[in-house]
C-alpha cells in the first residue's frame, strides 16, 4: 500500500473491494496477511492465495456479500471500520450491523478480523475505548 496512515490504508480497502472486487481488494494485501472474515467463523486466513481461495469457495456456492462501510477510526496502531453486511445466500438476504479490526505494524497492515459489534472489536484490540 502506498500511504503509511492506517486509516488511509483502510479506505483503499473498502474502495478497492467497492470499486474492483476480490482482486482489487487482494492486490492491496501483502502475502502474509490474516484475514479472519465474518463468513469464516474463527478460521484465519493465511495471505492472499488463501483469502482468493476462500472468496471463491463462496462465490460457487452462489454467495454473495455486500459490506457497506460506516465509519473508520484510529486507535494507535490499529484501526476499526463499522459497518453492514449483506448476504445473499439460497435466495435470501440477510444484513447484520459488523465490525473490523484492521491491525498495522511497521505501517503495514498484519490482519483484519470481523467481529459482530464495534465493542468486541475494541476490546480484541485491547483498547480502553472499548467501554
Amino acid at each position: 500500500m502506498e500511504s503509511l496512515d492506517p486509516v488511509a490504508q483502510v479506505r483503499r480497502l473498502w474502495s478497492a473491494w467497492a470499486s474492483g472486487g476480490l482482486e482489487s481488494l487482494l492486490a492491496l494485501l501483502d502475502d502474509d496477511v490474516e484475514w479472519a472474515p465474518h463468513a469464516a467463523c474463527g478460521l484465519v486466513l493465511h495471505g492472499r492465495d488463501e483469502v482468493r481461495a476462500f472468496w471463491a469457495e463462496l462465490a460457487a456456492r452462489g454467495e454473495r456479500r455486500e459490506p457497506t462501510l460506516y465509519r473508520i477510526e484510529r486507535h494507535g496502531d490499529v484501526v476499526v471500520s463499522t459497518g453492514s453486511l449483506r448476504i445473499v445466500r439460497d435466495g435470501h438476504l440477510t444484513e447484520a450491523q459488523l465490525a473490523w479490526l484492521h491491525e498495522f505494524s511497521g505501517g503495514r497492515l498484519r490482519s483484519t478480523a470481523a467481529y459482530d459489534s464495534r465493542a468486541a472489536a475494541l476490546q480484541a484490540a485491547g483498547t480502553a475505548a472499548a467501554a
